[in-house]
């Protein structure tokens, strides 16, 4: 019998209706896996037991009352320690806010509040997203192999989702934050639109780049919660006014329509690890099993990503960080330089970053007039020991995913299949702009192809 903390938040809210499970015993059972896989993962900062225990009380007496409830209604979720949580430590993982207490609340967790979610704690990530993992926070680890690094910079969100600590966390993607480390973590990891769900009170690492998301255990759980969360924010300078296409289980069930599908060619590919390649020349014969026609693509400037990324990246963070220039002791050592990068940053390349950006989107967004979706392995590798450095030509991250966030394009990963250590390996699939629920459906056709694992984590935990 499956454990109930290893069920889907759409089951679960199930079982709420039949009165089969309470949100109390729920949330109670989350924070007893917590403390027993904690010390093994490190994925957490703050948790807010007594306050989710009260919570989960009062939507139980809903239940009972057979009141109408949204459906994340009961359901425990945590957040990267990136969103703003009035009167409650928001730290971002460095010494810089490890007292901060903002007086206002994110939006998405405003949203999420009105449908009675239960927000249990803030996750561990890298140091203010920016790619390190500060010292005195430490890293998070993967649940599929502790001695490796869940990724980040969202660790803590994915390493909790993927070891069944809450049902779904929020975090953010700057060049793969989400998608990279829910590959490693074996989660589906959704980035949306760019400018679809708000990230006003979410601390940020680069404007122009930026997107906050969800991390859940499969596709249709992200739609329910890109559903709640997704919507124009007039607080949110950045947000953007689009139509977001409906959330309709049935759906998801029955919609069958062949995709034509986006691939790079061969030579775009080469580097990756042996057993990524393997999964990603399976993934392309289940496409083709499900009637999709695959479609050769060039997409312009894919080999200047990362330099595109990080004239915009860098003096936007630098900007960001100026008033704390002096404090370089309460950073870790490689932020610090990173800040430092950006504050030498010429404004030119900056300006011509930003140009660059939008061309790229352009290009892109020209790609769907030929195709319906790309695919493509999220990265090119399984989870390393530790993070790898921002800019690093051996392990480079971002090559799969920091196009889109250039781009803007709905991306989302889910796993595909194993390396021969037992190692989640994602596939990303892009789609056009606002497009996000046909993007989650075209994933649920490939999820419904793999059969499910659990980490060992948990199962040599048994909890």
């Amino acid at each position: 019998m499956t454990h109930l903390l290893d069920k889907s938040l759409v089951e679960i809210a199930e079982l709420y209706r039949q009165k089969e499970v309470s949100p109390v015993e729920v949330t109670e059972k989350v924070f007893e896996r917590q403390r027993k896989l904690e010390p093994k993962l490190n994925a957490f900062i703050t948790l807010m037991e007594e306050d989710a225990i009260k919570q989960a009380q009062t939507v139980e007496k809903q239940f009972l009352n057979n009141q109408s409830l949204h459906v994340l209604a009961g359901i425990p979720y945590a957040v990267k320690d990136l969103f703003y949580t009035k009167d409650m430590l928001t730290t971002c993982a460095s010494n810089i806010l490890k007292n901060y207490k903002p007086d206002y609340t994110a939006t998405v967790l405003s949203k999420l509040s009105k449908t009675n979610a239960i927000l249990f704690g803030k996750n561990n990530m890298l140091e203010f997203a920016y790619g390190i993992v500060h010292p005195d926070f430490g890293q998070t680890n993967n649940p599929w192999d502790v001695t490796k690094t869940s990724g980040g910079s969202s660790s803590g969100s994915v390493a909790a989702v993927g070891s069944g600590i809450g049902y779904f966390s929020l975090g953010t993607d700057t060049g793969g934050s989400i998608r990279i480390p829910a590959s490693y973590c074996g989660t589906v990891g959704l980035k949306p639109t760019r400018g679809l769900v708000s990230t006003y009170g979410v601390f940020p690492l680069s404007w122009s780049l930026d997107h906050a998301g969800p991390i859940t255990r499969n596709v249709k759980d992200a739609a329910v919660v890109l559903d709640v969360i997704a919507g124009y924010d007039p607080n949110d300078q950045h947000s953007v006014k689009g139509k977001l296409g409906k959330l309709d289980f049935e759906y998801f069930d029955r919609f069958k329509t062949p995709k034509r599908v986006g691939i790079l060619p061969y030579e775009k590919l080469i580097g990756l690890e042996a057993s990524v390649s393997e999964v990603y020349y399976q993934t392309l014969k289940i496409v083709q099993s499900l009637g999709w026609e695959l479609v050769e693509i060039d997409i312009k400037n894919w080999n200047r990503t990362e330099e595109i990324i990080m004239n915009v990246l860098l003096p936007e963070a630098a900007q960001i960080h100026q008033h704390w220039i002096g404090r370089k002791a309460e950073y870790a050592d490689l932020t610090f330089k990173q800040i430092e990068v950006g504050m030498q940053h010429k404004a030119v390349d900056y300006l011509n970053g930003l140009e660059d950006l939008s061309r790229y989107t352009d290009s892109v967004s020209d790609l769907f007039t030929q195709i319906d979706v790309i695919l493509t392995p999220t990265v090119g590798f399984s989870a390393p020991a530790e993070d790898p450095e921002i800019g690093s030509e051996e392990l480079n991250e971002m090559m799969f995913t920091g196009p889109f966030n250039i781009s803007g394009h709905p991306a989302v990963t889910l796993n595909m299949g194993f390396t021969d250590k037992g190692l989640p390996v994602g596939m990303q699939l892009v789609a056009p702009h606002f497009h996000d629920m046909e993007l989650l459906q075209a994933a649920f056709q490939l999820e419904q192809t793999q059969s499910k694992k659990l980490p060992p984590v948990i199962t040599e935990s048994g909890s």
